[in-house]
């Protein structure tokens, strides 16, 4: 049940993000990878639905920094179950979880652990 859940849930963003980037136009200030669907491992977004601003192929449990521009994350594939965002610089204290399509305000979170 879960996997058909995750499965529905990535279909329904790859939906959005497409239909979005067809509604809005391209911005000469956007400076990022571009969005391309489907992709793979976990990618992180910037508040520009369209933006690219980090990635991460597999998980390993490593404590990594948020990269400063993401907004949302979405785990295209390798095997990604939880996500835990801190807002400390090393991991610690009260965790969020970040992979549960929601967004969260640029800067909110320093690091998570990727498993």
């Amino acid at each position: 049940m879960r996997r058909s859940a995750t499965r529905i849930a990535a279909g329904f963003a790859a939906a959005l993000v497409t239909s979005l980037t067809v509604a809005l136009p391209a911005s000469p200030a956007t400076a990022g990878e571009p969005f391309k669907s489907p992709d793979t491992g976990l990618v992180f977004y910037s508040s520009y639905p369209t933006e690219v601003v980090g990635r991460q192929a597999t998980p390993d449990g490593v404590c990594r920094p948020v990269p400063a521009d993401a907004t949302w994350l979405l785990a295209w594939s390798g095997g990604f179950g939880s996500v835990p965002g801190y807002r400390t610089p090393d991991c610690s204290g009260e965790a969020s979880e970040l992979n549960n399509f929601h967004s969260w305000p640029k800067g909110r979170y320093l690091t998570y652990k990727a498993s």
